[in-house]
């Protein structure tokens, strides 16, 4: 965009309001206009202060005059306190967070001038001018290739510790989008640590190295620098770093406490002078609640999703950041490249089995998460044995999540959910992501999973249209003649994972619910039963069938008959 093309009168009001300050005033001179690179209109000029000229140049950005124009020296030169490095912008008065389309170029300028004069008043005299500028720790660290994050426990945790006393440290770290990233674990012995992390710190690669606290009296002498370092290590009681600077096979960290400074190195390995490593420190706030209180009780809950593709990775993601405790996977399936089109996993995960994959990706938003992972395809050519124990797995949860739209495996996550009285949450993706199916069903006042399902495809057909499946056309609806196909994609996959999630969060956390009906069709296009976007159809489910094992209504009869077929020489007690 070239703003001056469309606003010619905005631009000869800038050039016309410069030159009545270069008119009024003596300290501004040479202003000389021009077209730069990107079409973007400039002015060089001079300001004169104490006897002397800076060079400097204010330049118009494409979005003028909705954002504000930049003022910078001409040459790589440092001019003020308040300003982006060496040959950088400078900071001033007006900037991009109090900036109006009213103020000008001119303002600008004079404010350049106002900050020089007012940080050197007079010749050989420095002032600070105050300012309003507040950089955030993103800003501070986002050139930062090593950062370590210490935590307000972390923090205290050093500060207890004694001076002068040289403390084994360890931490972990992980290399994430080109940065190292690194929390401390323990201060002190492996076996009686003086501090440690809690179970949500990650467990990454882990270095050990040593922690020094020193007095506050030193504290401007610390230096992230090897000469540092050999100056800490002739210090008495010190020979064992003394040894690791002369000359160490591995890296080796070192975290330096300082009249409340901090600093974390890292020395390379190898003999003499060599290279430090200096981390840049991210002090973590204090964890805030961002979820209702009412979310700690999922902490003790568990959760089992049977199908770790499109739909359960998603829901396995949403639920740890929910705070449930504990999870059983269950997937016969890998992650192929294909998947990731709407698969919550990433191309780190490709090749591996689905349940593996998920439980990673549950570790990684919660550490301490609980994951039990079955690789069994369920309904599949599996031994009896492996689907037993996966359904036994399954029936010790809270809730059970069909998340594979196949009926066969919903039949068993249903018989699982009937028999132990759990929770059951249902949701297919419709053909062509034009909307989606969800149900949950609540022992003792829904219908029995299978009734359930057979209500469903009976509220369908009433409505005159065949449940569209997805599974069946691998997420595709056949399109009229000359148009074209409907595949579902991640926003469609996505939005009925999150309604799925949120019918298993309202489960666990209250008693009645959230939601009038147990079921919804719900759509994200015009087709099908649906008029447009998000046009939801509540779907009345009457109660049927019996929650519970099930039992022979002539039980104690029928069990007679058994034990004396089994144990025909037996006297069996035949009272159950």
């Amino acid at each position: 965009m070239i703003w001056w093309l469309s606003q010619p009168s905005r631009a000869r009001s800038e050039r016309l309001a410069i030159a009545e300050l270069e008119e009024r005033h003596g300290w501004l001179r040479g202003v000389k206009w021009e077209v730069r690179q990107e079409a973007r209109l400039a002015a060089d000029f001079e300001i004169e202060h104490l006897g002397r000229s800076i060079a400097m140049t204010i330049t118009f950005p494409s979005f003028f005059p909705d954002v504000p124009p930049q003022v910078c020296p001409r040459e790589e030169v440092r001019l003020s306190g308040h300003q982006y490095g060496s040959g950088g912008e400078l900071c001033l008065e007006y900037r991009p967070d109090n900036w109006d389309p009213a103020y000008t170029g001119a303002m600008m300028i004079e404010s350049a001038h106002r900050l020089l004069s007012g940080e050197t008043p007079s010749e050989g005299v420095t002032a600070v001018v105050d300012t309003a500028h507040r950089v955030t720790t993103a800003q501070e660290v986002r050139s930062a290739k090593y950062r370590f994050m210490l935590s307000p426990d972390a923090r205290i945790g050093l500060e207890s510790l004694p001076e002068f006393i040289l403390v084994s440290f360890e931490m972990s770290e992980r290399y994430e989008a080109g940065h190292w990233l690194a929390v401390p674990r323990r201060f002190g012995e492996e076996i009686a640590p003086l501090w440690s992390c809690g179970p949500e710190t990650p467990q990454n690669r882990r270095r050990t190295g040593y922690v020094v606290r020193l007095p506050d009296e030193l504290q401007d002498r610390v230096r992230p620098t090897y000469d540092f370092l050999v100056t800490l290590g002739s210090v008495a009681s010190y020979e064992a770093l003394a040894g690791i600077v002369a000359s160490s096979i591995e890296e080796n960290v070192f975290l330096i406490e300082c009249g409340g400074d901090i600093h974390v190195m890292s020395l390379a390995p190898g003999d003499g002078r060599r290279y430090v490593y200096q981390y840049q420190l991210i002090n973590l706030p204090d964890a805030e609640r961002r979820l209702a209180a009412g979310y700690d009780r999922l902490a003790r809950a568990s959760i089992a999703i049977v199908g770790c593709g499109s739909v359960g990775s998603k829901i396995a993601a949403t639920l740890a950041r929910a705070g449930i405790g504990r999870f059983v996977l269950v997937d016969g399936d890998i992650l192929y490249p294909g998947n990731l089109v709407r698969n919550d996993l990433d191309w780190g995960a490709v090749g591996l089995n689905k349940p593996d994959a998920v439980s990673q990706r549950i570790h990684d938003i919660g550490p301490a998460i609980v994951v039990e992972t079955r690789r069994v395809l369920l309904g599949g050519q599996e031994s009896s044995a492996a689907t037993d124990a996966a359904l036994v797995a399954i029936g010790k949860c809270d809730v059970i999540i069909d998340a594979t739209a196949d009926g066969q495996i919903f039949n068993l996550c249903g018989a699982v959910a009937r028999n132990e009285k759990k929770i059951m949450v249902w949701g297919e993706v419709l053909a062509g992501g034009i909307g989606g199916l969800v149900m949950r069903l609540r022992p003792e006042g829904d219908p029995v999973p299978h009734a359930a399902r057979r209500q469903i495809m009976d509220w369908c057909t009433d409505h005159g249209r065949s449940f569209p499946h997805a599974a069946e056309a691998g997420y595709g609806l056949a399109p009229e003649e000359g148009s074209l196909p409907l595949i579902a994609d991640d926003a469609a996959v996505s939005l009925v994972a999150a309604h799925m999630a949120r019918y298993a969060i309202d489960s666990l956390m209250r008693d009645d619910s959230a939601f009038p009906q147990s079921a919804y069709a719900i759509g994200f296009e015009r087709e099908w039963i649906f008029d447009g976007p998000f046009d939801t159809w509540p779907i009345a489910l009457r109660e049927e069938g019996c929650w519970g094992s099930q039992k022979d209504d002539d039980l104690n009869g029928e069990f007679a008959a058994l034990a004396a077929e089994l144990f025909p020489t037996v006297q069996v007690d035949h009272t159950l």
